[in-house]
């Protein structure tokens, strides 16, 4: 399966040129539409201005994790495109809530997010994922998944994050669920960029 990165150019799917030799960051996950992006950036807006720093994502950023590679050679791509290919042949696309924020604290600072209602097509989803990787060879997820979209990092509330959840009303905002991405992590300068390799749509093409 290693080498042959022609072979998952397929009608559905889109990835740009992949670069020989070296080493890519690259990560699992559910890509979100702008409207989807537009929401969350607003209550990320409505959370700064109760802080009094912070590392805020770029809107373009914005994405759902679903499982972090960590570096992984060229060759080894098509291995994690036939894992992609096999879960999404098991699983049909639905809808997830964005219903709250969290933070995950660290001292005075922390990393807040947008959290997912409990959902069990994104668990069942995250559980074939996790064995069709295994049987390519990539270890687990140790922790399991804990869905959330990172607003920011190293942010620092002036009254208590409990303050920032009580101010910032989050929507409930829909995800709609259609497609898994391979994703790589680009260093630009100082900025960091997501791009996708390979995105698989899930079973049902139909689906809105």
């Amino acid at each position: 399966m290693k080498g042959r990165h022609g072979s998952f150019q397929k009608k559905g799917s889109r990835r740009p040129f992949l670069q020989k030799g070296g080493s890519m960051r690259t990560f699992i996950a559910i890509e979100l539409e702008e409207e989807v992006k537009d929401a969350l950036e607003g209550a990320q807006q409505q959370a700064a201005e109760l802080c009094r720093k912070g590392n805020y994502t770029p809107k373009e950023n914005f994405h759902l994790t679903l499982h972090f590679l960590g570096e992984i050679r060229p060759e080894e791509v098509d291995d994690v495109v036939q894992a992609m290919m096999e879960t999404t042949r098991r699983n049909r696309p639905f809808e997830l809530k964005l219903d709250r924020l969290g933070f995950f604290p660290r001292g005075r600072e922390g990393i807040l997010w947008a959290g997912v209602e409990k959902s069990v097509p994104l668990q069942r989803l995250f559980q074939q994922l996790e064995i069709s990787l295994g049987k390519q060879g990539f270890a687990r997820e140790k922790k399991g998944l804990s869905p959330h979209i990172t607003l920011g990092r190293e942010v620092e509330p002036y009254r208590g994050f409990a303050d920032v959840q009580k101010q910032v009303k989050m929507e409930n905002i829909t995800i709609k669920v259609k497609a898994i991405s391979l994703m790589e992590s680009v260093r630009r300068g100082r900025n960091l960029f997501y791009r996708p390799l390979f995105v698989q749509p899930l079973k049902d093409k139909s689906f809105y």
